[in-house]
């Protein structure tokens, strides 16, 4: 049975993901996407706070899944081809 590691791919995405929103080509909207999901992620104010044990973590984990898919959209293709393709 033949077992597919896919942790080194999304690390790699990540990666492509967030060089491309330094690059120039990519349009303003996608790079403010960006700032607002971290900003989410990193300050202390939530929509449900971080001390209910579960709950405070995932709605971080789901704004920040939804940002990521959300940026994957907006990012040009051929810019996430040029930083996929460097090492």
């Amino acid at each position: 049975m033949k077992t597919r590691n896919s942790a080194p791919s999304f690390l790699k995405q990540c990666y492509a993901l967030f060089r491309g929103l330094l690059d120039k080509r990519t349009p303003w909207l996608a790079k403010m996407t960006g700032i607002v999901v971290l900003a989410y992620v990193v300050f202390p104010f939530d929509f449900i706070a971080d001390v209910i044990p579960i709950l405070g973590w995932l709605d971080d984990a789901a704004v920040a899944a939804v940002g990521i898919f959300i940026i994957s959209k907006l990012v040009p293709p051929e810019v996430l081809k040029d930083y996929l393709k460097a090492k």
